[in-house]
């Protein structure tokens, strides 16, 4: 995501009229389709001998009400099953009306090839939600795992020069999971950027959120 210094800093419960996909309540919705998924990964990882031990990532297809699609890639089951906190990462997105997700989905393959070279990467779940918009939930056994994962040049060419085509605005959460995957814990959320694609230039801003 871009790395500009001119952002807008915004207090909890800060509402701006004009950018609608900013307030704070929007939150709880995308926590429930975070949680949603993490519900799915607990409950495959609730049966790890159904596991293979390869290839990694290994990946699912699951199919969701009304034919939504829901993919699941783990890179590092075992850890997933034992680790007691985890970093995560959400992703929130409101694609244009015309939008082409086709080199979106190219990169994305081309990110799946490279998951085992990022150390502190688990698994990364992306769900289909309602108006053909998708949401990702990305676990990582360590914070330092964001900044590996900001700077493959796929990640940063997504980020930076496909997501503002593709994408009106988008939520991206950063958050915890205390107790691990496993405890049946909740995520946690800590901070959330918001990035707007509308304007010509890009406007950006930041929620520090009590934890």
């Amino acid at each position: 995501m871009p790395t500009s210094t001119d952002f807008t800093r915004l207090g909890g419960s800060d509402i701006l009229p004009d950018r609608p996909f900013t307030n704070p309540d929007q939150n709880a919705e995308d926590l429930l389709h975070l949680q949603y998924m993490l519900g799915k990964l607990r409950q495959l990882l609730s049966q790890p001998e159904i596991i293979p031990a390869q290839p990694r990532p290994y990946i699912l297809f699951l199919e969701e009400s009304g034919g939504r699609r829901h993919r699941i890639a783990m890179a590092r089951p075992e850890e997933l099953l034992t680790l007691t906190e985890l970093t995560v990462v959400g992703f929130c997105g409101t694609k244009w009306p015309e939008a082409n997700r086709a080199p979106l989905d190219a990169v994305d393959a081309e990110l799946l090839n490279e998951f085992m070279q990022h150390p502190h990467l688990l698994s990364y779940s992306s769900l289909e939600v309602e108006g053909g918009n998708w949401r990702n939930l990305v676990l990582f056994s360590h914070p330092q795992g964001i900044g590996h994962w900001a700077i493959s040049m796929k990640h940063a060419y997504a980020a930076q020069e496909l997501s503002p085509t593709y994408y009106r605005h988008v939520r991206l959460h950063n958050g915890l999971l205390p107790g691990g995957l496993m405890s049946g814990g909740e995520i946690v959320l800590t901070r959330t950027k918001y990035y707007d694609y509308q304007d010509q230039s890009l406007w950006w801003a930041v929620r520090e959120l009590q934890t």
